[in-house]
């Protein structure tokens, strides 16, 4: 299993996929500051030209790491079977099991360094140009990120799972949406009436992170700032975490190459 992962390591350092979603998205962050900086030009009054505000656009989109994790994820992996990179690991002595377990580390590997950077330049970015502390907001957001980070985990493993269990990209495409994004959104609209299915909804990381936390600028109710919030968000990241990878193994053991 060693020599896969180096030689996965190996193809994502010496590729393109990980550089251009890094660039893409540190674009985006920077385009984003660089417009509420310019906005100050043309409207003294601009309410929105500060720190807090430009890094509570994340804060309360942080579903929005579980799509760029996943797109990564896609981006490493899509092509695997096309181009038989399974069949020569496996040829060449690696279990199936190590190749899911392989793609899963390297995945949330490259997912990890690349958060890394954009949050580097978005917070950088904010701090120089936009007006306000920028220690208080920057900690807030570091906070919201660590709190679903096992989730973010989770939803990575899925969706490498998930390009197990088809063998075209948009099956795998939209069973992720309908798995992370419909059906919870649609347990906790149910939710809305009944209670208990209000309960059993919070326990879906997209509905922890997403559906609970508001929009802005409404008050939050911050999962992590909740009563045993914080075990909660542990609770649920690394309870999904492992049954995305045992139904991910499950699957990897039996998959027709």
């Amino acid at each position: 299993m060693m020599n896969y992962l180096k030689s996965e390591w190996y193809r994502v350092i010496h590729g393109n996929e990980l550089y251009r979603m890094t660039g893409i998205l540190c674009a985006v962050v920077l385009a984003m500051n660089v417009l509420l900086y310019a906005m100050t030009f043309t409207d003294d009054t601009f309410p929105y030209a500060t720190v807090r505000f430009s890094l509570s656009n994340l804060m309360y989109t942080l579903t929005a790491l579980f799509v760029l994790g996943s797109v990564l994820a896609a981006m490493l992996y899509a092509d695997d079977r096309k181009n038989g990179t399974m069949k020569n690991a496996i040829v060449h002595g690696c279990s199936r099991t190590s190749l899911f377990i392989g793609k899963c580390i390297v995945s949330l590997a490259a997912g990890f360094i690349c958060m890394v950077v954009v949050l580097v330049v978005y917070i950088g970015s904010a701090a120089l140009l936009l007006e306000g502390p920028a220690v208080e907001p920057s900690v807030d957001l570091l906070v919201a990120i660590v709190a679903a980070l096992p989730s973010t985990a989770a939803i990575v493993v899925l969706a490498v799972a998930l390009d197990g269990f088809f063998s075209k990209t948009t099956s795998a495409v939209v069973a992720f949406v309908a798995i992370v994004f419909v059906i919870p959104q649609a347990i906790a609209i149910v939710g809305m009436r009944y209670e208990p299915i209000a309960e059993l909804a919070s326990w879906l990381p997209s509905v922890l992170h997403g559906y609970n936390v508001g929009v802005f600028p409404l008050d939050f109710a911050k999962p992590w700032e909740q009563a045993f919030g914080w075990a909660k968000c542990m609770i649920v990241g690394f309870g999904w975490l492992a049954v995305f990878a045992g139904i991910g193994l499950w699957r990897a053991r039996r998959i027709e190459l």
